[in-house]
């Protein structure tokens, strides 16, 4: 995909503003009566759009000149209801290939590696009520507990229990266990039943698929190729529009369950199989200095974002999900090569439609980039724009795959544990708001493998404690929470940090996993919970923090100790919480303030009421304690 080695490609004269139209209709705009076609060709001498009856072949083929229709833009009208035939664009021009037929990049059913389209009446794909099977929005991304899952991880494994194995359809069945144990829920029982207020699927977009029958290598959709498509390697058929149907399904399964659907998205860099160069080369993706493909996504290329057609594309693309999907969020890939202009306004028009469609990405990119106004962390703070805070990911466990200890295996940095649970700092973030909390996500050694890694002399329960201590301390910081798929019952990929390309064996979730470490399990359900329960656990707002979460002195260097002033807040039960952290290599007596505290998190427990307790308490290393009065 990229020009030739030395090439230097100037700017087009396209990429000014005059060939920019905001409010225009991009792709197929089918009806009974008329099928229209736009696209933005505007170096094109030439477009026609070709309709066939097939996906290859010359059955029922049709070429039909596109007129201009002005800022680039060319377009046809196709009377008469076209619904279940195929289409591609032909461009003739400079850099083009007047024979090739090219996929609309505005396509929303594209039909595997096939030039062809196909034209769909999408209403028609609803599956019934669908339209009425709204997820109620918890309002700021701060009240969001989000669940991270692989459409085909989830419920590949034999021990899913579920028929669709691997589908989006897996993730519509009720009543699945782990085979011979009923009380073992799976899939989108398990999803109830932990309490997350969200799922955020990773891609789902029609992504680069080329290795999936040779060697199972699927990239876990990270190399996206058609945008407005669903991945058709994850229904029932590939072809058709099974995909559509099949993912409406799932997420109208998931709003029914009470849970949100947020979309991981790649709008960053595409495969080079993507339609973009091929339809206006020069214009949607960044170049270097010597004329290539910038690289900033470590992937081969970078989306122009500040580019007006592009922009709009994201924008389009963006609000098409969220209009026919009904889904409730964007989760964006390698968000800091996206410029804060197209985030912003990304977030802007997204409110229009719903204020509690979430917004939130990753602050970073994966290398060096052209792009100066990068959507990073200091550009996103208050904009309702979160980003993930691997300061904190990192003070948890540590860094992200070396031995290295964090708080819960050595109470090493403390101080970066006290900001990650305050949600607001001097540099960043400024709001609970700005700030997505984790340890654990797709990328890198699960928590589980990290503590393998980091202390490996010690024994499997004390290991689960740090899991559980760190689920603690997650599940009490202010901002948004976020755990991986297989988190709550000790995930491990064997020790692998990048099993992108690694396939089923080591990236399915296990789920006899659950069985074995359900004390784990049973007390990220019970934070949860208790999370979902007290809103002083999610405040939306700096001045709230600073008025209700108070740091007091702990009784170790090792410690810390905070104090949640909950009288006053609206719908919270509580006065006081108190949180206990003990992150010594042995046990630490915490004096308790004055009155009977009741215990609702310990190092074992987690969710109701335990024990009472006044005067002191001893909580043993690697552990925490949350009291309520």
């Amino acid at each position: 995909m990229n020009p030739p080695h030395g090439t230097h490609r100037a700017r087009p004269f396209f990429a000014r503003r005059r060939y920019f139209d905001g409010r225009a209709e991009l792709g197929a705009i089918y009806s009974p009566e008329c099928t229209v076609f736009r696209v933005f060709a505007p170096s094109a001498e030439r477009v026609k759009v070709v309709v066939a009856d097939g996906l290859a072949g010359a059955d029922g083929l049709a070429e039909h000149a596109m007129s201009p229709a002005g800022k680039g833009i060319w377009e046809a009208t196709i009377p008469g209801d076209i619904q279940g035939r195929c289409y591609a664009y032909k461009l003739t021009g400079p850099g083009l290939e007047p024979d090739r037929e090219v996929v609309d990049i505005y396509a929303t059913c594209t039909q595997g590696d096939a030039s062809r389209s196909l034209i769909v009446d999408l209403r028609k794909t609803d599956p019934p009520g669908f339209r009425e099977s709204r997820f109620t929005r918890p309002g700021p991304l701060a009240s969001a507990i989000i669940y991270e899952l692989h459409v085909r991880d989830l419920t590949i494994a034999a021990n899913s229990g579920v028929r669709h194995h691997g589908r989006y359809l897996g993730l519509t069945e009720t009543g699945t266990h782990v085979p011979r144990h009923p009380e073992v829920s799976t899939s989108l029982d398990h999803l109830k039943s932990l309490g997350v207020t969200h799922v955020q699927l990773m891609p789902v977009q029609h992504y680069d698929c080329r290795n999936v029958e040779n060697d199972n290598t699927y990239n876990w959709g990270y190399m996206p190729v058609h945008f407005n498509s669903p991945e058709g390697w994850l229904a029932s058929s590939a072809e058709g529009s099974a995909k559509i149907r099949e993912f409406k399904a799932a997420v109208q399964a998931l709003h029914q369950a009470g849970i949100g659907v947020i979309m991981d998205v790649v709008y960053n860099h595409t495969s080079d199989r993507a339609s973009f160069e091929k339809l206006v080369p020069g214009y949607y993706y960044r170049m270097d200095r010597k004329g290539g493909f910038a690289n900033g996504s470590g992937c081969g290329n970078e989306f122009r974002t500040q580019s007006p057609m592009a922009r709009k594309f994201i924008l389009d693309s963006l609000k098409f999900w969220v209009r026919e999907y009904l889904v409730d969020g964007f989760r964006f890939d390698v968000m800091a090569l996206l410029d804060i202009d197209t985030m912003k306004q990304v977030r802007s028009e997204l409110s229009a439609i719903d204020p509690g469609i979430l917004v939130y990405g990753e602050p970073w990119a994966a290398g060096p980039s052209p792009l100066r106004k990068r959507s990073d962390k200091l550009r996103t703070r208050g904009t309702g724009i979160g980003a993930f805070n691997d300061c904190f990911r990192d003070a948890i466990k540590g860094e992200r795959d070396d031995e290295s200890p964090g708080f819960i295996q050595a109470g090493d940095r403390a101080d970066d544990v006290r900001r990650g649970l305050a949600g607001i700092a001097d540099d960043w973030p400024l709001d609970p708001a700005d700030t997505v909390n984790y340890f654990e996500c797709h990328d890198n050694l699960t928590a589980w493998d990290k503590l393998l890694k980091s202390v490996p002399d010690a024994g499997d329960e004390v290991r689960q404690r740090m899991m559980r201590f760190g689920a603690l301390i997650l599940f009490t910081s202010q901002g948004a929470v976020f755990i991986q798929a297989g988190q709550e019952f000790c995930r491990t990929k064997q020790g692998h940090h990048n099993s992108y390309n690694l396939g089923d064996e080591i990236n399915q979730i296990d789920w006899s996993r659950k069985l074995k470490y359900a004390d784990v399990c049973d007390y990220f359900r019970g934070l949860i919970a208790l999370r979902r329960r007290h809103p002083v656990l999610r405040l939306a707002s700096r001045e709230q923090v600073e008025r209700r979460v108070i740091f007091r002195k702990p009784p170790a260097p090792r410690c810390l100790v905070s104090r949640l002033r909950g009288r006053g807040l609206e719908g919270e039960p509580a006065d006081w919480i108190l949180l206990l952290l003990n992150g010594e290599s042995g046990d630490t007596t915490f004096k308790l303030p004055p009155g009977r505290w009741a215990v609702h998190a310990d190092a074992d427990h987690a969710g109701r009421t335990l024990r009472h307790a006044s005067g002191h308490v001893t909580l043993p290393a690697h552990s925490g304690m949350m009291l309520i009065r």
